[in-house]
């Protein structure tokens, strides 16, 4: 491990040290992630702390543990949205010589969890859209946000500066903790 980065003992004492207000600034920040990648914001953040307590990810010295674990939380939801299943095969699954035969095991959802799941996404994707419907410029930060373009790439898409980049982006998260308080529940 770096000299540069927290071991795992201080790690472990910094995630410790963490307040109760801490704790409420990363579910706050947190709910953002959470809600575009469809999972609970408690869930994500106990993801966050997990994997910096196993080493997993390694907190620079210099940063302080609250923005870290923010990273942490919005790099899980970024893989939780792109995942893709591993196909799977069953070892056991033989010819009628009683070779092994690799045959890819079932791993879709049923038909019922899929309707469910599209229903719960179109959902979430209404509930953004009649949130932000007055104001347009926040709507294309947050499907460009939620699309994880580089910020650059949204700025000059919107027509805007670093300051106002980061005002719209200010006013959109606001907007979300005070329609949905609790994160997003179907």
């Amino acid at each position: 491990m770096s000299e540069q980065t927290l071991d795992l003992a201080e790690a472990r004492q910094a995630i410790e040290c963490l307040t109760s207000t801490d704790l409420l600034r990363l579910r706050k920040a947190g709910r953002q992630y959470a809600f575009a990648a469809g999972c609970e914001v408690d869930d994500l953040l106990n993801e966050a702390v997990c994997q910096t307590i196993e080493g997993v990810r390694n907190c620079p010295r210099g940063m302080e543990m609250v923005p870290f674990l923010i990273g942490v939380m919005r790099s899980r939801a970024s893989a939780r949205q792109q995942k893709v299943e591993p196909e799977l095969v069953s070892a056991d699954a033989t010819d009628a010589e009683g070779r092994f035969l690799h045959e890819p095991v079932e791993t879709k959802s049923n038909v019922e969890e899929l309707a469910l799941s599209r229903e719960d996404a179109s959902a979430r994707r209404n509930a953004l859209e009649t949130l932000f419907a007055d104001d347009e410029e926040a709507t294309l930060f947050l499907w460009a946000y939620l699309d994880d373009l580089p910020k650059e790439e949204i700025m000059t898409m919107i027509g805007v500066d670093m300051t106002a980049y980061a005002t719209i982006r200010r006013r959109v998260r606001r907007k979300i903790d005070a329609a949905f308080p609790n994160g997003w529940s179907s």
